[in-house]
């Protein structure tokens, strides 16, 4: 590796993961005491984002097993330039919603994305003053509403509780908005505490833990598991004469999300007799998508936080965006033909994340062929062959047919989600599938 991408992968290794967030809490903890407020763990809420809605139950809990002023901030769907594909993110936000309710003891009724009339009506409800306790519980209510398409509940609730003017309430989301942004996140359904993010109800351990360090009080976990017997054996819906269920597997090699995921979908392959079928595509942003240094900053953080719960090496990164991604997915598409596909990608992306392997240089490039079993001649002839272009193509074209956009994503019969999060949930389906006795397979 380079000279200069050895220290680059040092540096950003030094400010990432459990130091780094040590140093910004000691930041955050200066100025509050500079500017002589108290602790304050600030909650981000979209009217119009399912997460947010069971975010809200969460921060219910929160306030009940710690003693920790809370403040409710209303904001604005993502801005767009974080937000490369909202009509998808939409409709995925409500399937993910009752996803999660399934799995853990939160609730979700809704039904399908919310009337933008009254998603309006339901901010004014929510920005209008009122105590913490009772916006927490009136945004659960207005948001079971919202969700089950409910325009004369929404009224009503209006009608009882009263409603901030609709000229004042496009001001305060957006104030709150640009407040979540100034301080280094993109998104609701998430929590600021000490100068660290938490985003989405994934990361509540990491928040329970730090509120339980600085409060000195230790809780029961606010979120448990739904037992196994309330999601009983059900088979997936297969292609007709199916043997054995594959699994697609989007993955990009400048994803450190994609990269977490590789080891753990290699262990179900393991634990299941499932194909997995991996589908390359080029980074979003070589895709004419979006993704402002907010939200890369905060992705990499948050991936380092997860490497270490996964105990997967992450920190010395090299960003292989340009030549060293299409070196990787030129040797990918070769290699994913023969034995050494999966053990290529694996090695590169390793390179990438944790080794501050230049892509793009040719004395890193050999060495991680050479690891994957391949020869250097054989790379560089890959390298010169243009076909792996439309088959990227039609990776990301398949990915956006099945109604996503973001990596890693999954699809197994009629089972689709997204994100190295919900990996626990595609192998409960997994064992369900499996449960069910075979006679009862639905086919297409």
């Amino acid at each position: 590796m380079t000279l200069i991408s050895k220290l680059r992968g040092a540096a950003i290794e030094a400010l990432l993961g459990t130091p780094g967030d040590r140093a910004l809490a000691a930041v955050a903890d200066m100025r509050r005491r500079v500017a002589r407020e108290p602790a304050r763990l600030d909650f981000y809420y979209d009217p119009a984002d399912p997460a947010s809605h069971l975010a809200a139950q969460v921060t219910q809990r929160l306030i009940a097993a710690y003693s920790v002023d809370v403040e409710l901030h209303i904001v604005t769907p993502p801005a767009s330039d974080v937000d490369p594909s909202p009509e998808l993110r939409a409709l995925f936000a409500v399937k993910d919603a009752k996803d999660v309710a399934t799995q853990v003891d939160l609730e979700f009724v809704g039904k399908s994305t919310p009337d933008p009339n009254a998603v309006r009506r339901a901010a004014a409800i929510l920005c209008k003053p009122r105590p913490l306790t009772e916006r927490l519980a009136l945004a659960i209510e207005v948001g079971n509403a919202l969700f089950q398409n409910d325009s004369k509940a929404i009224t009503a609730l209006g009608g009882k509780h009263g409603s901030e003017s609709t000229l004042e309430v496009p001001a305060i989301m957006n104030t709150n908005y640009s407040l979540l942004r100034k301080r280094g996140h993109y998104q609701a359904a998430s929590w600021y505490w000490n100068g660290v993010w938490y985003g989405g109800i994934d990361r509540v351990p990491y928040l329970e833990a730090a509120l339980a360090a600085s409060t000195g009080q230790a809780a029961p976990p606010v979120i448990h598991t739904r037992p196994e017997a309330e999601r009983p054996p059900a088979r997936l819906t297969l292609p007709k004469d199916t043997t054995t269920p594959v699994l697609d597997f989007w993955f990009s090699f400048r994803s450190p999300y994609s990269y977490l995921a590789l080891g753990r979908v290699a262990e179900l392959a393991k634990r299941y007799p499932i194909e997995v079928r991996l589908r390359p595509i080029l980074p979003m942003v070589t895709r004419g998508l979006a993704v402002p240094t907010v939200k890369r900053l905060y992705i990499v953080r948050d991936a380092k936080r997860e490497a270490d719960r996964l105990g997967v090496p992450f920190g010395a990164v090299c960003d292989p965006l340009g030549k060293g991604v299409e070196n990787a997915l030129a040797i990918a598409h070769h290699a994913l033909r023969g034995p050494h596909g999966w053990d290529f990608v694996t090695a590169a992306a390793r390179g990438a994340w944790s080794e501050a392997r230049d892509l793009a240089d040719y004395a890193d490039l050999r060495a991680i062929v050479e690891s994957a079993g391949m020869t250097w001649d054989e790379a560089r002839a890959a390298i010169a062959d243009e076909a792996w272009r439309p088959w990227a193509q039609q990776n990301a074209s398949d990915l956006t047919s099945v109604g996503l956009w973001g990596v890693p994503s999954f699809r197994i019969g009629d089972y689709i989600t997204w994100g190295q999060d919900r990996i626990d949930y595609l192998e409960d389906r997994l064992r369900r599938h499996f449960a069910a006795p075979a006679a009862t397979v639905p086919s297409t």
